[in-house]
C-alpha cells in the first residue's frame, strides 16, 4: 500500500503546500480533522515499545488512521455504506462497542477492596498465600469434544489410565504427560476442590479451548506473603468484584427489559410441562 501519509503531507492534488495542522489536530484528509485524541485511541491498543521508538510508533499509527481514513471515504463514494450487509454488520459493531463501553462505565464504577479486605482474602486462602501449593500432575490434555457428553462419562472415571481408554474409544485425540498446577494461578473454589479430593482422585477443569484431565504426583508448599502477595490478593478481590457487578448488572437490566421483548413464536423456548401433582400417601395407623 501507498503510504497515502507522504501524498496527503505533500499536497499534490492541489498547487500549494496545506498549512500543516497545529494544537489538537495531528493530520488533515480533505478537510476531515484526525486530533490528537484518536491518535491516544489508537495507541491505546498497542504493544508498549522502548521510548527511543515511541517517536516512530506515533508515526506509523498516525499514517494507519490516515490510510483508513482516506479508503473508508473512498467506500463512503462508492456506496458501500448503503450496502444492507454493511448496514446490519455496521449495527452489529455499534451494539457490540456500546455494551463494551456499558461494561467498562459499571466496571468504574466498582469501589476497590481494602487492604483489610486482601488480608482477610489472604488468611482464608492458607494454600494460595502462606501455605501456597504446587501440584505437580500427570496430565491429559485434549480439545473440548464436539460431543459434550463424553465429558459425563469422565466424571466417573478413577484413573488417567480409563480416561485414555474412553478417549481413544471414542477417536478423541489427546497428549499425555506430566506439568505442575501453582494454586496461586486457580480460583479459591478450585483449589479447596483440589484440596478436598481424596489421593490420586481424577480431577478435570476447562483451560481455554482445551480440558485438562489431572492426577496429582506431589504437591510442594511454596510460601507467597510479603508486598507481593498484598497486591495480588488487591488485584484478584478487584476483578472478582467487578466481575461479579457486571454480571449482576448487565442481568437486571435484561430482566427489566424482558417485558418489553416479543419473540416469533418459532424462535420461542419450549415452555415446559409443568409438573405432576405430588401423590399423597395414605397415613397408617402403624
Amino acid at each position: 500500500m501507498v503510504p497515502l501519509l507522504a501524498l496527503v503531507a505533500s499536497g499534490c492534488d492541489s498547487g500549494s503546500t496545506p498549512k500543516a495542522p497545529t494544537g489538537q489536530v495531528v493530520a488533515t484528509v480533505g478537510g476531515q480533522e484526525i486530533t490528537v485524541r484518536q491518535l491516544q485511541a489508537e495507541l491505546s491498543r498497542a504493544v508498549a515499545v522502548p521510548p527511543a521508538q515511541q517517536k516512530e510508533q506515533r508515526r506509523a499509527a498516525l499514517n494507519f488512521i490516515v490510510e483508513r481514513t482516506v479508503l473508508a471515504d473512498e467506500a463512503r463514494k462508492e456506496g458501500i455504506d448503503k450496502d444492507p450487509e454493511f448496514v446490519l454488520l455496521n449495527q452489529r459493531a455499534a451494539d457490540t462497542l456500546l455494551v463494551q463501553q456499558l461494561q467498562a462505565k459499571i466496571a468504574a464504577g466498582v469501589p476497590a477492596p481494602t487492604a483489610e479486605e486482601a488480608t482477610r482474602f489472604q488468611n482464608d486462602n492458607p494454600n494460595m498465600f502462606a501455605e501456597r501449593k504446587i501440584f505437580d500432575v500427570e496430565q491429559i490434555r485434549m480439545s473440548v469434544p464436539s460431543d459434550r457428553s463424553v465429558l459425563a462419562k469422565l466424571q466417573p472415571l478413577k484413573t488417567l489410565d480409563e480416561v485414555a481408554n474412553l478417549l481413544t474409544e471414542n477417536k478423541i485425540a489427546f497428549q499425555r504427560g506430566t506439568a505442575s498446577i501453582d494454586a496461586i494461578a486457580q480460583t479459591p473454589k478450585l483449589v479447596n476442590a483440589i484440596m478436598a479430593l481424596p489421593p490420586q482422585e481424577v480431577f478435570v477443569f476447562p483451560a481455554g479451548s482445551q480440558i485438562l484431565v489431572n492426577q496429582i504426583r506431589g504437591t510442594r508448599v511454596q510460601p507467597f506473603t510479603g508486598e507481593a502477595a498484598d497486591k495480588y490478593a488487591l488485584n484478584v478481590l478487584k476483578l472478582e468484584r467487578t466481575q461479579t457487578a457486571v454480571q449482576r448488572q448487565m442481568a437486571a437490566i435484561i430482566a427489566k427489559a424482558k417485558s418489553q421483548i416479543q419473540v416469533a413464536k418459532e424462535y420461542q423456548a419450549p415452555t415446559k410441562a409443568p409438573a405432576p401433582p405430588a401423590k399423597t400417601q395414605a397415613k397408617t395407623g402403624g
